[in-house]
This record gives structure tokens, C-alpha cells and sequence, in this order.
């Protein structure tokens, strides 16, 4: 059962609720909405026949390989182990672990779905109405056809696109920590508020929604989005990422792509079909590859002796291992492939390996230009278990990690210096990623 929260924002909810004459008391049983993630998790998609495409069209594509190749052809039929591709008259297999993605020619819809729903699974369905209560929710318009979602699979809904000034605070909002589900409103100035409470229903205009023990009527005019609240799955596993030609996002870890249509098994066992001109991409890399940067840190912390008697938290802060793009902060639009793990200085950074995977690789990098440099010793730990050790003396301006790691353990990653000074110590793991 949830329990109700109290309001997070301190702002009047007169503010939020500038209904029209009469709005504050109309009754929402009428505004039922259709499930959308419960579909998406429970049901196929129907599609209907003549919205099946030309398969030679269809198929077109170009094939990249995780050693850099890429090779113009059709795809005969692919499945999350293996693809089959014609190239220059020749039919060949390649390994799903070799491959790192596939391009279809189809092209992406320029008409964007006004609804984008985020499911916990990192899944992201594009769509033109969502309706449904916590017993379901039903996203009509997701490649021509209707989609049933549990509630429990809901993460987040933007009612509206997201201005590029308000992604940065619509991330912050989504990724609050609160034990409630939450409306988010748009303030002037681009600034974002969260109201915490328990989403009853989401209507064809209104969310139903209570708040301080008061069920009230908000329109969708006055929102931006909704945030469900929803526990954090202890282990996710790989999973292979499909792009839609209307830009929804799927991850799967089975389907199957033959001449005319797509079949794709979530990862909480759901199937769902649609026809392979609707297919733009086969992200492999998503299932071969996981970024540290997607993970959630257990432990980033400095090793430098500050010299007072207590740590002051805005120094230790600052010399703290974090992740940056081009040495800069990265923002909501970031992509994971491009971000470096920055240390300050000496420091350890600890994080769980998700199942599946078995290989940690990065490039550590010195970030200092000047003749200045120490000693550095670069190790990797398993629990109390030290499983690399590596030296960069001031002389080596970068050294190569290719280590095995255990799948579901905690890993620690360290520079060390001996030195008293510790002058140069600053270095990047570029691009750190964990591979199958």
C-alpha cells in the first residue's frame, strides 16, 4: 500500500492550481487513461497488414562491428545471438558479441509524439495519448497501434517536450530521491517544481492526483510531466536496444528480425511486434558494452590528506573522482560513450558490476602538461581482493586497463602515490566501460 507524503515544494497550491472557474472541484471519473507501460510490458502490438513495407527496402542496412567494420547489405534475419547479412551477393553470420550495431535506411517520422514515457526498465515509448490508473495504463499511437502497461513499469511521463533551458532541472526533478510520486510544473525562468504525492489517474486532460490527504483535478495545461515512484531493481541486466522510426526506445535481451516484421520479448517477458520499416536501429553495443558512467557509484572519494582535523566537504568535494566531458561537467544531453572519469587527485571510486559482464576497460590518461609529474600506481580491487596493479611513472603520460572482473561484485578503482607532495597527479579513465 503507499502512504501519503507531505508536499516537497514550499510554493502555495493555489499557484499550481490556477484552474478555470469551477475546475478545482470537477470530478475525474470520467478521464480514464488507457495503459501505457502495462501494454508495452503485457501485450503485443497489432499492426495493421497494409503497414507492412516493401521487405528489399526494409532490410537495407549497414552492419558496424565492435573492431570498427562496416559493411553496406540487407539483413536476411537477426535475433539477440546472431545476425544474418547479405553483402555483395555473399550471405555471411556474425555473432550478436561482435557486432556493434545495425543501421536500417528507414527513415525516422519528422512528426514528433507529443507523450514520451520512461519505464524502469530504461525504456522510452513515444506516443499520442496516455491514459490509465494504477490497476493500468494503456499509450495509444506507438507505431500505429496501442501499447498496455502494468503502472509498476512507469517511471516518468513528459506531457509536453521539454524546452532544451528546462532539460538540465527536468533530470534533476525525475531523479530526486522521494518515497512518492510526484507532478512537475513549470515555473517562469525555465525553473522546474516537484509536488510530491500519489498519481490516482491520468484522463484524456487531468491527472488525478492527492495531495496532503486532498484529491484534486490538475489539467494537463498546468503540467509538465509526472514521476511515479517506483523501487530500483537490484540487478539489470544487459539488454539490447531497438530505435522505432517514430523514436521510441525498447530494451530487449530477445527478438527477432525476419523479411517483414519485428519481434521483440522485454526483459520482464513482454512481446511485442511491429514491421520492420518501422525498425531504424539494433544498438548490440547496448547489451556488449555498459558504461561506468551509467552505473550508480556506492563510493567516490579522495585519498588526500586535507590537513585538518575534520574534512571540509567543499574540498574534499572538489579533489572527489567525478565524471566530466571534454574536462567540463557533462549536461542532460551528454551521451555515456564520451565521458571520462576524472581524478582530481589520488582516490578511489567503487561501484557494483552488473550481470553479464566480465571485462572493465579504460585508458588512464595524465591530464598535467607540466614537467611537475609523481609516481602513480593505477589498481583495481574485488572487495579486499587487489586484481591489478599497475604503474604510471611521471615519465608515461598514459597506461592501457584490460581486467577481468566478476559479475554482481564490488570494484574499487584507485590511484596511489607514495609521494608527500603529490604534484601531477591528476588523470583521466577515458571512456571506462565494461564489456561482456
Amino acid at each position: 500500500m503507499r502512504t501519503k507524503h507531505n508536499r516537497h515544494s514550499q510554493m502555495p497550491l493555489g499557484y499550481y492550481l490556477r484552474l478555470d472557474c469551477g475546475a478545482r472541484n470537477k470530478l475525474i471519473a470520467q478521464v480514464f487513461v488507457p495503459g501505457l507501460v502495462f501494454a508495452f510490458l503485457c501485450a503485443v502490438v497489432a499492426i495493421p497488414a497494409n503497414a507492412q513495407p516493401s521487405s528489399v527496402d526494409a532490410a537495407n542496412a549497414t552492419l558496424s562491428t565492435l573492431n570498427g567494420e562496416a559493411i553496406q547489405g540487407r539483413v536476411m534475419s537477426a535475433d539477440q545471438s546472431k545476425i544474418v547479412f547479405q553483402a555483395n551477393g555473399k550471405v555471411t553470420e556474425r555473432l550478436g558479441g561482435e557486432v556493434s550495431q545495425i543501421v536500417l535506411s528507414n527513415r525516422l517520422e519528422t512528426k514528433k509524439q507529443p507523450i514520451e514515457v520512461s519505464l524502469v526498465d530504461g525504456s522510452k515509448l513515444l506516443g499520442e495519448r496516455l491514459q490509465g490508473s494504477s490497476s493500468g495504463f494503456q499509450l495509444q499511437g506507438l507505431l500505429g497501434g496501442a501499447v498496455a502497461i502494468p503502472a509498476k513499469a512507469l517511471r516518468s511521463v513528459k506531457l509536453r517536450e521539454v524546452a532544451t533551458e528546462q532539460e538540465d532541472a527536468w533530470q534533476a526533478a525525475i531523479k530526486e530521491t522521494k518515497d512518492s510520486d510526484a507532478v512537475i510544473v513549470a515555473r517562469p525562468g525555465n525553473a522546474l517544481d516537484r509536488i510530491n504525492g500519489i498519481i490516482l489517474e491520468v484522463g484524456e486532460s487531468e491527472v488525478g492526483f492527492e495531495l496532503d490527504g486532498q484529491k484534486i483535478q490538475i489539467p494537463f495545461s498546468k503540467l509538465l510531466g509526472l514521476v511515479w515512484f517506483q523501487r530500483a531493481p537490484d540487478r539489470v541486466k544487459p539488454a539490447i536496444e531497438l530505435i522505432t522510426t517514430n523514436r521510441s526506445m525498447l530494451y530487449t535481451d530477445s527478438f527477432s528480425v525476419t523479411a517483414n516484421e519485428v519481434n521483440i520479448q522485454t526483459i520482464q517477458g513482454i512481446k511485442i511486434g511491429f514491421p520492420l520499416s518501422s525498425l531504424s536501429s539494433v544498438n548490440y553495443a547496448a547489451a556488449n558494452i555498459r558504461w561506468l558512467s551509467e552505473l550508480e557509484p556506492m563510493e567516490a572519494k579522495p585519498e588526500t590528506q586535507i590537513g585538518f582535523q575534520s574534512p571540509v566537504a567543499l574540498l574534499e568535494k572538489s579533489l572527489s573522482p567525478r565524471f566530466v566531458v571534454n574536462g567540463r561537467a557533462p549536461t542532460a544531453s551528454s551521451v555515456s560513450a564520451d565521458k571520462d572519469l576524472l581524478f582530481p587527485s589520488p582516490g578511489r571510486f567503487v561501484f557494483r558490476v552488473p550481470e553479464g559482464f566480465s571485462t572493465l576497460q579504460a585508458v588512464v590518461q595524465r591530464t598535467d602538461t607540466g614537467t611537475q609529474r609523481s609516481d602513480l600506481t593505477i589498481e583495481v580491487w574485488q572487495e579486499d581482493n587487489r586484481i591489478a596493479q599497475i604503474p604510471l611513472p611521471a615519465e608515461m603520460d598514459f597506461t592501457d586497463i584490460q581486467v577481468p572482473v566478476p559479475a554482481g561484485k564490488k570494484v574499487k578503482l584507485a590511484v596511489v602515490c607514495s609521494a608527500k607532495l603529490m604534484i601531477g597527479t591528476e588523470v583521466q579513465w577515458k571512456q571506462p566501460r565494461l564489456k561482456r
